[in-house]
């Protein structure tokens, strides 16, 4: 069940910042797997199939401030920095109807998908002082038990779009990842994630956009 914003941000607000040792090691492998979840749910079964996800992970995802990100294409346009909600799935178009005599008939206007909603103030301010201190996992590589379907894991004959992720890096009850998506060779994005640990399962609380091409 989905959390509200306002028991996240108490959750996180009442976490201490220190964290009494590292995160389990299954931690590193459930935070990935809610990670590709959200990516194949949002991007719909069209675009979910014809992405792959690179088997290596990058170094830790972007710490805040940063000027460098090794993830970020030069051809990249910045974007800035805003958490918001996860987007949930893409609206589905329904199917054309056809008239008797064969012709289509007139669709109505789709309604445009507003932008998601930023988070709360007071949640955003709490990311951001757990992604400062937030350590890496000794995590390197995907296996095929974390990609949910329809995305796969990449092989040398794919021809598909590559979903790169950060490894994941913890503050409490916390969790950051970055993703790097390639379309073609002007066209991508990039996000972090933040993800919050609640009775052994890891869910993605907010989102934030980072570049685009």
């Amino acid at each position: 069940m989905r959390l509200s914003v306002a028991f996240l941000a108490a959750a996180l607000v009442a976490a201490p910042l220190h964290a009494q040792g590292g995160p389990e090691p299954a931690d590193a492998r459930l935070v990935i797997a809610a990670v590709l979840a959200h990516q194949a749910s949002m991007r719909g079964a069209e675009s979910a199939a014809g992405t792959c996800v690179e088997r290596a992970l990058a170094g830790p995802p972007v710490a805040p401030g940063a000027d460098e990100d090794p993830m970020v294409p030069n051809h990249a346009v910045r974007i800035g920095f805003r958490w918001h909600l996860p987007e949930g799935p893409p609206l589905v178009r329904p199917p054309p109807q056809f008239r008797p005599d064969g012709r289509p008939q007139r669709r109505e206007r789709r309604p445009e998908v507003p932008l998601p909603a930023a988070l709360a103030p007071e949640l955003a301010q709490r990311l951001d002082a757990l992604r400062a201190e937030a350590a890496p996992a000794a995590l390197v590589e995907i296996d095929a038990a974390l990609v949910p379907a329809p995305l796969r894991l990449r092989d040398g004959a794919s021809d598909c779009a590559p979903l790169t992720l950060s490894a994941p890096a913890f503050a409490g009850d916390a969790a950051f990842v970055e993703t790097a998506y390639a379309c073609g060779t002007t066209c991508g994005n990039g996000s972090l994630y933040a993800l919050q640990r609640r009775e052994g399962r890891w869910e993605v609380v907010g989102v934030a956009d980072i570049w685009i091409s």
